[in-house]
């Protein structure tokens, strides 16, 4: 399964927010970054960067990384990921 983390400008002009996208066909709106991470991981920001190795998200390899890491940490496999809904991983 690929999967990588598109990136946008938050709705406020600051922060950024999240969208997971899976095998390019199937998206999973996150929310702004921070959120997410404490919201829904129940992770500080600074213990997800020591686990993939790196704070630059623009980076390919290290948003691939980011990406597993998220489906890692939630338990989502295909099949789970296939019954979600768009917006149920987010955290807004």
């Amino acid at each position: 399964m690929k999967a990588k983390i598109e990136i946008s400008n938050g709705s406020y002009g600051f922060g950024h927010t999240w969208t997971l996208v899976i095998n390019e066909s199937k998206s999973f709106y996150l929310g702004q970054d921070v959120k997410f991470c404490s919201r829904v991981l129940g992770l500080s920001g600074s213990y997800i960067v020591d686990q993939i190795g790196s704070n630059d998200i623009q980076d390919p390899k290290v948003n691939k990384r980011l990406a597993k890491f998220i489906i890692n940490h939630l338990g989502l496999t295909a099949n789970k990921l296939n019954k979600l809904q768009s917006w149920e991983l987010s955290a807004e």
